[in-house]
């Protein structure tokens, strides 16, 4: 009976020992991950890196990007606006017809709609 008991009381402190030291590994491991992502940070963002920096590159990119797509991208929102199925001259006639005397939205405040002429 007490060679049962005893084997009982070691399974026992044995499974408390694995739990408890797996606790505290847990519970360090924790507290390091903590400190050295949110107060150091992590290891990556200390490594020193060389880049090639040309600051007058910018300028002439800036210069290409407006010629190409128009200031603020203007140029590039028409092109997806109209479409790229090949009939995009077809669209466009269409919104400068749609769209005569009618530019910025202004329309419906400083020009409101005409009345039509079968309700007059």
């Amino acid at each position: 009976m007490l060679i049962n008991w005893s084997k009982y009381v070691l399974v026992t402190f044995l499974i408390v020992l694995t739990i408890l030291s797996q606790c505290e590994a847990s519970v360090v491991r924790l507290l390091t991950e903590t400190l050295q992502n949110n107060v150091a940070g992590e290891p990556i963002t200390h490594v020193r890196t060389e880049w090639d920096f040309d600051p007058e590159v910018s300028q002439k990119r800036r210069a290409l990007f407006y010629e190409t797509h128009g200031y603020r991208a203007a140029k590039f929102i028409e092109r997806i606006g109209l479409g790229i199925d090949g009939h995009e001259e077809e669209r466009r006639a269409e919104q400068r017809a749609r769209d005569v005397g009618r530019l910025n939205g202004e329309h419906n405040i400083n020009f409101p709609p005409e009345p039509l002429a079968q309700y007059a």
